[in-house]
């Protein structure tokens, strides 16, 4: 039976001379696995260049209840990016994207929240023209929402200090937290305090805090996911958004 459904590319893999095994987040059974025959071949009728990293595609494929991998028969663009594949830091900023997400998620079940969460990141990241800079703090925020390990933002007065592993603010009392890696430093903190409390209305704070922020973040996915530990993609924003 042929089945039709849409879907954010997450990852290809070379299978065969000519074909790939493609890691798609679909719109109605979460994250599955494809084979596309041909699509490295100049006469394929599929063609590679729609299987960038999370391009939104609408396909056809062969659907076998006992298959763990299906077979995609036909694909076309779901929507095309105006401004993405033309703007290098939009493209580094996708790929980072890609792969928090290639990492993090993992259900292979209907997620609607998640599927609309990378269709509306996807495009405004497609139609922004300012505030660059803080995209993918804001994006590995509202995805922390979406995966369900959101931080606790309880900042205030008492509570200064970011704990990584009990994802919350606390005192700054070294007789009480003892572990002293597993705490951010007071202005790390404040912004990191500052992106949870209206990440869309923050300043752009310096490039060093930034990326404090962001290395912060990215050790806090990974206290969730070890498949984290060896996540590169980041490493290019150091040099795109200074």
């Amino acid at each position: 039976m042929i089945a039709n459904t849409q879907g954010f590319v997450l990852r290809t893999i070379p299978y065969s001379e000519s074909s790939v095994i493609a890691k798609i987040f679909t719109q109605h059974n979460g994250l599955q696995s494809f084979i596309i025959k041909g699509v490295r071949s100049a006469k394929g009728r599929n063609k590679q260049n729609m299987l960038q990293p999370l391009s939104y595609i609408d396909f056809t494929f062969y659907q076998n209840s006992k298959a763990e991998i299906k077979y995609i028969k036909e694909i076309k663009p779901a929507k095309q990016w105006h401004s993405i594949p033309f703007d290098c830091t939009k493209t580094s900023i996708l790929f980072f994207m890609t792969e928090l997400l290639y990492k993090t998620v993992r259900e292979e079940e209907e997620n609607h929240t998640m599927f609309a969460h990378i269709l509306n990141s996807v495009s405004a990241l497609d139609e922004q023209n300012e505030a660059l800079a803080n995209f993918p703090i804001t994006f590995m925020i509202s995805t922390a929402k979406q995966l369900g390990i959101i931080p606790l933002n309880n900042y205030d007065n008492q509570h200064t200090i970011f704990s990584m592993h009990e994802g919350r603010f606390v005192n700054d009392n070294p007789l009480v937290y003892t572990k002293q890696q597993t705490l951010l430093n007071k202005d790390t903190s404040l912004v990191l305090h500052l992106y949870l409390s209206s990440a869309s209305l923050i300043p752009t704070p310096p490039f060093a805090l930034r990326m404090a922020v962001l290395t912060a973040l990215l050790d806090y996915y990974k206290i969730h996911f070890n498949d984290l530990h060896d996540f590169q993609s980041h490493l290019i924003l150091h040099q795109v958004l200074q």
